[in-house]
């Protein structure tokens, strides 16, 4: 590579060799733990940032680093523009800083403590370390642009460094935790272990690569949602799914979605409709018609429900709603014909056109009427199979 140009050579699918699926390849890059970056630049007064975790030490001599940007973000742009950029290497305890710059948006930098340099680059607060650079080289990489840039300042200070570990901010062992929890969830609600049969601790451990005592304890977790139960012997089997669990799964949701639409519908922001738009409209343009496609359908309609709690700035409240999801049984249980039967009218529309007017009684109507819809349909599905998934 030279200047800002690079020579192409044909390697993998252009050789006719096999690629691999990108469901599989997400999943398997997600067990690599990475420290996570806050990559800003400045161009004139406006101020641009994104979260990445694509950085990475090129040279000593002279000192390079190397960053991967989508070139569908702005502060992609902006750094192809200018040439220059920050990066801000966050601590363990800014996973929020993290979660506000990972978001589309103008005004990431509101309320968040920065200062401008003598290169005129944006540095954020409390951050563990920061390193300004100066492109010096760029190439095309998939979705995304290399961009190798000169070390032209760097700082850094004593802490420990927020991790990113399969889809979760925060220090590497609770990162690890969130993993084992979220990983033995859906081994459970998949029935990868059967009703009334025990859970293999570390045959799970194994499918996972985690800790044994990192299952132990999601176990333990899952055990006070009833998602699982602990038999005589101290160990643990999956819970049925039963009217009664559905009933209490269902209710909880609706309460906290009702709760959040009652105490702050009324002061959303545009930003957070312009998302919660965004969501509904990729929800509405999926038709499900292969179990694969039902899994990204059901995962877009909890982001959609997700994003109306998450208006609450609470991200405790919004992981609580995520923990009461439930529709891995139903994708195990569903028939391509009986999913059509189940979808029935879409609530999306009403909802979402409820939230952009602001109009509170219609809001909690149409949600109340899809979690009412949703509760019969799996209900229907439970009789269908005796009264017990």
């Amino acid at each position: 590579m030279t200047g800002n140009s690079v020579t192409t050579v044909a390697y993998g699918a252009d050789l006719g060799l096999p690629v691999v699926d990108e469901a599989v390849f997400r999943n398997v890059v997600g067990h690599f733990a990475s420290g996570v970056t806050v990559i800003t630049t400045a161009d004139g007064e406006d101020l641009f940032g994104t979260t990445v975790s694509a950085v990475s030490s090129l040279s000593s001599d002279p000192p390079m680093m190397l960053i991967c940007l989508n070139r569908s973000s702005v502060t992609h742009d902006a750094v192809r523009r200018t040439g220059r950029y920050a990066i801000n290497i966050l601590s363990a305890v800014q996973g929020e800083v993290a979660r506000v710059f990972a978001r589309k948006g103008d005004d990431k930098f509101a309320g968040v403590d920065h200062t401008v340099t003598e290169h005129g680059l944006p540095l954020l607060g409390d951050t563990l370390a920061s390193i300004e650079c100066v492109v010096e080289e760029t190439a095309a990489g998939g979705t995304h642009t290399i961009f190798i840039g000169r070390v032209v300042s760097a700082t850094a200070r004593d802490g420990e460094p927020l991790a990113y570990y399969r889809g979760t901010f925060g220090k590497l062992e609770q990162a690890l935790e969130t993993a084992a929890y979220e990983g033995t969830r859906d081994w459970v609600l998949r029935r990868r272990t059967r009703l009334h049969e025990t859970i293999d601790v570390v045959e799970v451990a194994a499918a996972l690569r985690l800790d044994p005592t990192l299952i132990n304890n999601a176990l333990i977790r899952l055990a006070t949602e009833s998602l699982v139960n602990t038999t005589e012997g101290g160990a643990y089997e999956p819970t049925p799914m039963t009217p009664a669990l559905v009933e209490n799964l269902y209710g909880a949701r609706v309460t906290i979605e009702v709760g959040v639409l009652e105490s702050y519908l009324a002061s959303v922001s545009d930003e957070q409709i312009g998302s919660i738009v965004r969501l509904a409209d990729e929800l509405l343009a999926a038709r499900p018609a292969t179990a694969e496609e039902l899994d990204g359908f059901l995962d877009r309609n909890l982001d959609f429900h997700a994003a109306i709690v998450d208006i609450a700035g609470s991200r405790q409240l919004t992981a609580s709603y995520r923990a009461l999801n439930v529709s891995t049984v139903w994708r195990e249980t569903y028939q391509p014909d009986d999913w059509q039967r189940q979808a029935g009218p879409s609530f999306i529309p009403r909802i979402t056109q409820a939230i952009i007017e602001r109009d509170l009684p219609t809001a909690l109507a149409a949600v109340r009427a899809q979690v009412e819809f949703v509760t019969q349909g799996a209900m229907q599905i439970l009789s269908e199979h005796g009264g017990r998934i």
